[in-house]
């Protein structure tokens, strides 16, 4: 599943989106979604790349156990997908763990560079965060997550106040200027809508104040996002005038 954007609005939520920015930018970084660089502040340029991703996954309930934090992550999905499917995978998590040479090489990166909070430990953070990537969702779960962006953080169908409004704002934006890997600066101009690819061939699109959809091809174009779900968007904006702005 696409959980960069949950992610770092759990944290936004948490801790305030003035302490997470402290540690994560917010422009679109225009190089490759795993490329090691990071910006002129030694930070990763935003939330929707993997170091980015590493970054607020380390933000996440430090405190916790390792076991605890997962446990409280996966709740807050579960609150996120309003009883539809989630699940863990556990054969993605041993892959994501065990071809993790570039993910290793951006921690380690950032750790050299101090762009850590004081007290991170990067085996337990890539550990972690290779369990958020391992969350599976269907087409169905994955269009509740995203209604709840599209309400504000509150989900339709059963009412919960799972994400504060100011976290759900700020997820919406970085997933409009960042969510589509290199391409997300055209995808902004043609579509206009907050969106994030993930290379599962899953994109969530949100709609504010009107819906929320999740969309599955699993074949990718040259930029990692899914061909058809791509084609989708394009087609549903001639079709149909949404405006981000009306959020």
């Amino acid at each position: 599943m696409s959980n960069k954007p949950l992610t770092y609005a759990l944290a936004a939520g948490e801790y305030g989106t003035d302490y997470v920015h402290s540690y994560v930018g917010m422009e679109p970084s225009g190089r490759n979604f795993n490329e090691l660089c990071l910006d002129a502040n030694n930070k990763p340029h935003n939330p929707m790349i993997n170091a980015g991703a590493i970054m607020t996954a380390s933000l996440v309930k430090r405190d916790l156990s390792a076991a605890d934090r997962f446990d409280w992550v996966f709740n807050q999905f579960k609150r996120l997908c309003g009883g539809e499917h989630l699940g863990f995978n556990n054969a993605v998590f041993l892959s994501e763990r065990q071809c993790a040479d570039r993910n290793f090489a951006l921690a380690y990166y950032m750790m050299e560079n101090k762009s850590f909070p004081k007290g991170t430990t990067v085996h337990e953070t890539l550990d972690f965060y290779f369990q958020l990537c391992s969350m599976e969702i269907t087409a169905e779960s994955g269009a509740v997550i995203a209604a709840t962006l599209a309400n504000g953080g509150i989900n339709p169908l059963t009412g919960d106040n799972v994400l504060s409004n100011e976290a759900v704002r700020n997820t919406l934006t970085l997933m409009h200027s960042c969510g589509m890997y290199n391409y997300s600066g055209e995808f902004a101009f043609k579509v206009g809508l907050p969106s994030k690819s993930g290379v599962s061939g899953c994109v969530l699109l949100v709609i504010p104040n009107t819906m929320g959809i999740c969309l599955w091809s699993p074949p990718l174009d040259g930029f990692g996002n899914s061909c058809r779900g791509v084609q989708f968007c394009m087609e549903m904006v001639t079709k149909h005038h949404f405006n981000f702005g009306s959020l």
